[in-house]
């Protein structure tokens, strides 16, 4: 009995367990929405935050500079891998939104999923499932989360529905309310957990690590019951189911023009077939727990504003990893052959 409660709970913060948690979350936040509201069974603000700081302290913990050295022997192909994270889905969105395709309502809201980083967890586990170089995989994916700390928040501000005197108004806004914010409680805990972490293991193996990741899965799931719980007050639940349907066929475009960029992005010049897999699911990813935290930080707590943000983000997460184990097998097969 204890062995699998430990296994079930080490696949928890990765795949099947991230789905099935968010399935709970979801459920929560359709039955008890008025839980999440202001002044009902906690302080959704109070709570909100102090799980962004958790969540970037466990982030600072599991840092791993050494993760560097593989990658950055290649400059050009990180280089190439963070731009298709970053850019490819940007220009897809961008290009998709001036033939009218995406509605005005959703159009932030995938702005801001095609800026957001790999997520570091299930982009290694199913790179290390398929048969790929898993080493290569957690340098990609720890670079770009690093780098998202700063270029999300300049991305928004300039793409987020401004032109003109209203970005400047923005970057105003920006650097009193939001800036401030993101230091003490995005790059400060990040510092803290890295020197911490590396202060106890500086020679030791970080076995603290996984069980800190059981603590990211909790305050994800958290975040994403409060974003849902105002939405499904907000607008009522037969209202959010119609908006979920509405979304969808947008969403699986998006899927499969991301799942395409990846695969024929990361075979560009590559004749390493373990770390093409590594690269194909580094692009593949979309990270929620990078995703959520920053939402919040950038939009605030705005119902009009959360839903066609944050419920993007979710529905996309539910899509991508349900997908992503769909290659495991293929990939494994293809990646053991000889070159």
């Amino acid at each position: 009995m204890i062995k699998s409660i430990q296994s079930i709970m080490r696949v928890f913060p990765n795949g099947s367990g991230l789905l099935l948690g968010l399935s709970i979350a979801f459920a929560c936040a359709w039955l008890f929405p008025n839980r999440g509201d202001v002044g009902k069974f906690f302080f959704p603000e109070i709570v909100s935050k102090f799980a962004v700081v958790l969540i970037f302290l466990v982030q600072g913990w599991n840092l791993k500079i050494s993760s560097f050295r593989m990658v950055y022997k290649d400059i050009n192909r990180v280089v190439l891998v963070n731009g298709l994270i970053f850019i490819g889905p940007l220009i897809f969105v961008f290009l998709f939104y001036q033939i009218g395709f995406f509605p005005e309502y959703w159009i932030n809201g995938f702005l801001f999923l095609a800026i957001l980083p790999t997520t570091i967890s299930s982009c290694v586990v199913y790179t290390t499932a398929a048969g790929g170089n898993s080493d290569v995989a957690l340098g990609y994916a720890t670079a770009s989360n690093l780098l998202a700390i700063f270029w999300v928040p300049f991305a928004w501000v300039n793409l987020a529905n401004g032109s003109g005197n209203e970005i400047g108004e923005q970057w105003i806004s920006f650097g009193v309310h939001v800036l401030p914010q993101i230091f003490f409680l995005v790059v400060l805990p990040c510092l803290i957990g890295w020197l911490g972490c590396y202060a106890c293991f500086r020679n030791d193996k970080n076995t603290l690590g996984e069980h800190l990741k059981k603590a990211t899965f909790i305050c994800i799931l958290l975040l994403a019951y409060l974003g849902l719980s105002k939405t499904v007050l907000r607008i009522g639940r037969d209202e959010f189911l119609i908006l979920i349907f509405e979304l969808l066929p947008y969403l699986i475009l998006f899927l499969i023009f991301h799942l395409t960029l990846s695969w024929f992005g990361s075979g560009i010049f590559s004749f390493n077939r373990k770390q093409r897999v590594a690269e194909f699911y580094c692009i593949s990813q979309k990270s929620l727990a990078m995703g959520l935290p920053l939402a919040g930080l950038l939009i605030g707590s705005e119902p009009q504003l959360t839903i066609p943000i944050v419920c993007p983000l979710l529905i996309y997460h539910f899509l991508q990893l349900a997908v992503g184990t769909c290659f495991l097998s293929r990939l494994k097969e293809w990646s053991s052959r000889a070159c």
